[in-house]
């Protein structure tokens, strides 16, 4: 059986383990934490007006218009499961929800 010190030592590690987590998934972002927030939420309205064309079309367009070079933040999208504009909402949006 573990002694309270043993417990208090594993919440602590697991602690110390999701916060170097974080930093690493933010350092990884080739854009901040708020632009993405913003993609989504143009994602979010455009996707209810036209729909996905399976493409990543809307989300392009997003990032021209912001003067955001495409191809690290594409790149960086399909490496976390968006390879369409529905599922960068579906797959990528989520990984943001504890930031």
């Amino acid at each position: 059986m573990k002694t309270n010190e043993e417990k208090d030592r594993q919440k602590q590690l697991r602690a110390e383990l999701k916060i170097k987590e974080k930093e690493n998934f933010l350092n990884s972002l080739p854009i901040p934490a708020d632009q993405f927030k913003e993609l989504f939420d143009f994602l979010d309205e455009k996707l209810e007006q036209d729909g996905c064309d399976d493409t990543l079309s809307l989300t392009k367009s997003y990032l021209d218009k912001q003067g955001i070079e495409n191809e690290k933040v594409v790149s960086w999208l399909e490496e976390n499961g968006g390879y369409c504009d529905c599922e960068v909402l579906a797959n990528v949006e989520e990984k943001f929800e504890n930031l």
